[in-house]
């Protein structure tokens, strides 16, 4: 598990997204660890899932769209927080 800026945080999620296998995710989470946001490699595309202040999940079929998507979601899970945590696991 590795401590990350936040500002960093979708540069260190571009760099280990193309080495996803299906059934990887990487989970970003909170200093509490109460509050998450995952990115599921499935064998269509990616899945998004927001467990916090909301609890939705979302689809996405490129790399740029997953992005994208994280950035909201950062910024909407995470709005005072300035290190997250972040790694790698199995789905």
């Amino acid at each position: 598990m590795a401590r990350i800026r936040k500002e960093e945080a979708l540069r260190w999620l571009s760099e280990r997204l193309p080495g996803l296998s299906p059934g990887e995710c990487l989970d970003f989470l909170c200093k509490k660890r109460n509050r998450l946001v995952r990115v599921v490699r499935t064998e269509e595309g990616f899945r998004l899932e927001e467990r916090g202040f909301f609890r939705e999940d979302f689809e996405a079929s490129g790399e740029k769209e997953v992005l994208k998507l994280c950035e909201r979601l950062f910024s909407r899970e995470f709005p005072r927080s300035h290190m997250l945590w972040a790694h790698k696991r199995r789905a």
